[in-house]
């Protein structure tokens, strides 16, 4: 690569840093009790060392690796390795992001699906890893992590940086297999290019004006789009560090989180939606009192349904920690999409829109007179430069307003289709999700298969699960709106079966908690004056019983299939 070339993949840009900018830390890992910094020079010679250790394990250019990796430099470096060597790398969950069900599940589905020649992790997980691909044949075998790791972790390698002798990729050409969630259905793997990667960091660059003086931190999984994209790739691609947390951590104090951005300036962050209602909620006085957020200009909620009160509670809750008042800046995106598809920013602001509940119910976009119920709905910004946005499946209103719809976007940062397809069949990809534009920002409402309908009204999950979220007894985060398919209430086998509405949610685990009976009461009475909506039942739930996904939404989909198999936990 010479100085005039573009960098054409993440391993280049890598390179291109470590020549221009060798001392200028690349990573900072944090471990809860310190933290290691690695250098673009050090991340650079790591990697390459790391390079050829997958060549001497046998992984040729084009197969797939499996990584098993925590949030910290070893995850980065055998991505960056593969990458560097035209190997694709997987990213996959963690035994200690997933309960051991699920993992062992998930994880066999994807090394099923894309055959991989080696799954790389650490010692202490090696032997969970081997149990749960049970007899699925992996040629390279489960390689774990070796140790130590560090700046020092490659004495013989040489202390310039050099390019390595390896074919440069076809553009189009994978750059690594991204897993979805699965918060809907089955995980499918996304083939992410070098071209749309490089699309996609691209476009943040020049939405969110990222550049060297920035700090990302981030909490989210590295093997979740949100985590790999936002804590890794965009850094590296527009050089500027990356704060690295343990998914765990956040899960201990959700405070760290806002803890390690006041230690690091932290200027860029993402999260989902729950994330931010989980510190405005938990946040304590005293951990208030140390935050200084005067740095972080851009605060992104993405990954599900944002929620205008939970902007209004973390804005009030952080603004005396110094918080920037349009900081909060909701995003839309998918896996698909490498990320992103549309976003707000600090110069352009969400917008909120009060439309009327019963015509949002009906599909229909109707601005909310004084008295009105109405339903407060916050934008997800615009669409990215070089992205389309479109609304499938509805005609405008009667007054030419807007209606719902199926959303379908093409842009230059999509996918290249589902493993092992090599082509998307058109330019246009359903996204599965439901909304509707307004003055050129798009609102999310909820997904296509997720919508509730009830006495021949439409609700949306997201609207369900903001009701029940204050109730006492339920725990914060762990609710689902479902529709089930109930048999015919008639004996007559000509009866038509009938599709129910059920409130399934775990109870909060801990003193103080009301009985289940009065919980389900207060929920149906919760339900039933907001919405108007009256659900076939409330299924209570212990602790931990309703399936997530490694970013830690609610799985609708298991769950809806759950609870039509009869295999939830009641209480």
């Amino acid at each position: 690569m010479t100085s005039d070339e573009p960098p054409a993949t993440a391993h280049d840009r890598l390179l291109r840093h470590a020549l221009d900018r060798p001392d200028a830390v690349a990573l900072t890992c944090l471990d809860g009790i310190g933290e290691m910094e690695l250098t673009y020079r050090q991340l650079l010679s790591l990697t390459q060392w790391f390079g050829r250790r997958l060549t001497a394990l046998g992984v040729r250019p084009g197969e797939r690796i499996v990584l098993v990796l925590p949030n910290d430099e070893s995850f980065a470096v055998a991505l960056l390795a593969a990458i560097g060597r035209g190997i694709v790398p997987v990213p996959a969950a963690t035994p200690a992001t997933t309960r051991s069900e699920g993992f062992a599940r998930r994880l066999r589905g994807i090394a099923a699906d894309c055959r991989p020649a080696l799954v790389v992790t650490t010692a202490a997980w090696r032997g969970a890893v081997r149990e749960a691909l049970g007899g699925l044949h992996v040629p390279g075998g489960v390689y774990p992590w070796p140790e130590p790791v560090g700046a020092d972790a490659d004495p013989d390698s040489d202390s310039t940086p050099a390019g390595e002798a390896t074919c440069p990729p076809s553009p189009d050409a994978p750059a690594f297999l991204q897993y979805t969630s699965g918060s809907t259905g089955a995980p499918k793997g996304v083939v992410v290019s070098h071209r749309a990667l490089r699309a996609s960091c691209a476009q943040a660059a020049r939405v969110y004006r990222e550049g060297p003086a920035d700090v990302a931190v981030t909490w989210v999984p590295l093997h979740h789009d949100m985590g790999l994209v936002t804590g890794l790739l965009r850094p590296l691609f527009s050089g500027y560090r990356s704060v690295l947390m343990a998914p765990e951590a956040f899960a201990r104090r959700p405070g760290a989180w806002l803890s390690a951005i006041t230690a690091h300036g932290g200027t860029l962050s993402s999260a989902p939606d729950f994330a931010y209602a989980v510190c405005a909620r938990k946040v304590t006085d005293h951990e208030l009192a140390a935050l200084d957020l005067r740095t972080w200009r851009v605060a992104r909620s993405a990954g599900e349904v944002v929620r205008a009160a939970t902007a209004d509670r973390f804005a009030a809750r952080f603004t005396a920690a110094g918080l920037p008042p349009r900081s909060l800046c909701p995003s839309y995106g998918m896996a698909e999409a490498t990320l992103t598809v549309t976003a707000c920013t600090p110069e352009r602001p969400p917008v909120r829109l009060a439309v009327r509940t019963d015509a949002l119910r009906a599909g229909e976009v109707v601005p909310a007179a004084p008295g009105e119920r109405a339903t407060v709905l916050l934008s997800s910004g615009t669409p990215l430069p070089g992205t389309e946005l479109r609304v499938h499946g509805t005609p405008a209103g009667p007054d030419g307003g807007a209606r719902v719809g199926d959303l379908a976007v093409r842009g230059p940062q999509l996918f290249s289709g589902y493993w092992p397809a090599a082509h998307r069949p058109t330019d246009w990809h359903p996204t599965g999700d439901r909304g509707f534009t307004h003055d050129g920002h798009l609102y999310v409402v909820g997904r296509s298969d997720d919508v509730l309908v009830h006495h021949g009204r439409n609700f949306y999950p997201a609207d369900v699960l903001a009701v029940c979220e204050d109730v006492p007894g339920l725990r914060p985060g762990r609710c689902a709106a479902v529709r089930v398919t109930d048999p015919a209430p008639d004996p007559d086998p000509a009866g038509d079966a009938v599709e129910r509405v059920y409130l399934v949610a775990e109870l909060a685990d801990g003193p103080g908690t009301p009985p289940p009976a009065q919980v389900a009461a207060r929920v149906r009475r919760r339900l039933a004056s907001a919405l108007d909506l009256y659900v076939a039942e409330v299924v209570l739930l212990p602790p931990g019983a309703l399936p997530v996904t490694t970013s830690g939404k609610v799985r609708a989909g298991e769950t809806r299939r759950r609870l039509a198999r009869g295999t939830l936990p009641r209480l």
